[in-house]
């Protein structure tokens, strides 16, 4: 996905009017869930503001840990939570972390202490692990690497000094791989639109729609259910 290369080459910032990450725990592991099922991750909206307007003051200056290192090519006005999300999960074991002032309170709450969410080829599950971990007698592999053979190839070979890999934990690193590789998510970008066009935008997306109820969403689930209902006439 474009959209997760640029992530992961600093080209995406958050707009300065949004709230700040609030993702926890177990928001990461939906999202990363989704992912490996294959399942569809939403829509995302990106600005890419023409040149006459400043960055530096309709964007922030990172994306989960990551910062720029140069002008940002888009900001991102709705998929914050996913993205930076996605920058958190690039991190390697050693990577400097920001600024802890500098992060939102679950920021520091899921990835202040060096937290990586990864794939456990001993305990094939993906899982949140201290960076130390990584570096254990098992292969354990940050998950926002899995995807990038630049990356994950001289991991593995790294790691390969170190420990025994067996073909069956590769192959199944292999299936993440694809996975993420072919994540369903739909990009919208908003071309060249002023400051003023960009704020309504997300004020519109952030406006727009109720909320699902609790009794939404558990009558939603009955339908899958095999005593559920018939489904009513429209």
């Amino acid at each position: 996905m474009d959209v997760l290369r640029d992530v992961a080459a600093g080209k995406l910032v958050p707009a300065s009017f949004q709230r700040p990450y609030v993702w926890r725990g177990p928001d990461v592991e939906a999202f990363w869930t989704s992912i490996t099922k294959e399942w569809p991750i939403g829509s995302i909206l990106i600005w890419e503001p023409d040149a006459s307007v400043d960055v530096s003051r309709v964007g922030r200056t990172r994306l989960g840990p990551i910062e720029p290192a140069g002008e940002p090519k888009g900001i991102i006005l709705d998929g914050q939570n996913r993205l930076a999300t996605f920058a958190w999960s690039l991190r390697m074991p050693g990577d400097p972390m920001p600024d802890l002032s500098l992060l939102s309170e679950a920021e520091r709450e899921v990835w202040g202490s060096k937290q990586l969410f990864v794939f456990d080829t001993h305990e094939r599950r993906a899982r949140f692990a201290h960076e130390d971990e990584v570096m254990g007698e098992h292969l354990i592999v940050p998950a926002g690497i899995v995807h990038d053979s630049t990356k994950l190839w001289p991991f593995i070979r790294k790691r390969e000094k170190q420990i025994d890999i067996s073909d069956e934990a590769i192959t199944w690193l292999d299936h993440f791989g694809k996975a993420v590789r072919s994540a369903q998510c739909t990009t919208t970008i908003l071309d060249r639109a002023s400051p003023a066009d960009a704020l309504d935008a997300f004020r519109h997306i952030a406006r727009v729609g109720v909320p699902m109820s609790e009794q939404d969403f558990a009558d939603a689930m009955a339908w899958a259910l095999e005593d559920a209902p018939a489904a009513p006439s429209l």
